[in-house]
């Protein structure tokens, strides 16, 4: 009776296996690879980056070295962290010197992009690991939206809309998780480019990689 059992489930197994892997390959609309590839994002280049962001505030090391040296020079102030003040953004202009392929799809951004991005406090942050993690630390100004949680709890995913609705979407924004092979920052940039963001970008480096630079800004 045992040894029938066994050897009906093995058959149920099997053939269960044998559609799956025959529909994979036949029938679906986009295939699951059998081997998990890394995903390849087209970076940003930084002329675009300067573009895209109001000239006085991109600030590169240079330009501030060259504007230093000016009689009566002054530094910009602090960014102001909170979302909820800035009542008149200084918006991008229009992406004119963006060439096509750098415009719609969402890029990647490196560690030296991001410190640019940080001079500019019209440029939003978005952390999307878990909220332990975040208060471990995080990007100075960014806000916390657990994609996971997102993911599985309606009524948290329905306050992080209230609050992504809420923004000018015209507004650059920056998402990023762990990096390596994490993907929670590449779900919520769909959602973002989703609810009509239109510039968005993932540090695809994440906290491993900022955490690990001794100049790099954080909070707490």
């Amino acid at each position: 009776m045992l040894k029938t059992t066994l050897r009906d489930a093995a058959i149920i197994i099997g053939t269960a296996v044998v559609l799956a892997v025959v529909y994979n390959a036949a029938f679906s609309v986009k295939p699951l690879p059998w081997i998990r590839q890394p995903r390849v994002m087209d970076t940003l280049s930084t002329e675009a980056l300067v573009s895209l962001l109001p000239l006085q505030l991109t600030d590169t090391t240079a330009a501030a070295a060259k504007r230093d040296t000016l009689p009566g020079a002054q530094r910009i102030r602090p960014a102001d962290t909170s979302l909820q003040q800035r009542t008149e953004p200084r918006l991008p202009p229009k992406n004119d010197a963006i060439s096509p392929s750098e415009q719609g799809g969402i890029r990647a951004v490196t560690y030296k992009q991001v410190l640019m991005m940080l001079r500019n406090e019209d440029v939003l942050f978005f952390d999307a690991r878990r909220r332990d993690e975040f208060d471990q630390g995080h990007i100075p100004r960014a806000q916390n939206v657990d994609i996971q949680l997102f993911e599985l709890d309606p009524t948290y995913r329905s306050s992080m809309m209230q609050m992504l609705y809420s923004l000018d979407k015209r507004r650059p924004v920056v998402t990023y998780c762990g990096g390596g092979n994490c993907e929670l920052s590449h779900k919520l940039s769909e959602v973002l480019k989703s609810i009509g963001f239109e510039h968005v970008f993932i540090y695809t480096g994440g906290w491993n990689e900022y955490s690990s630079k001794p100049d790099a800004p954080r909070e707490p």
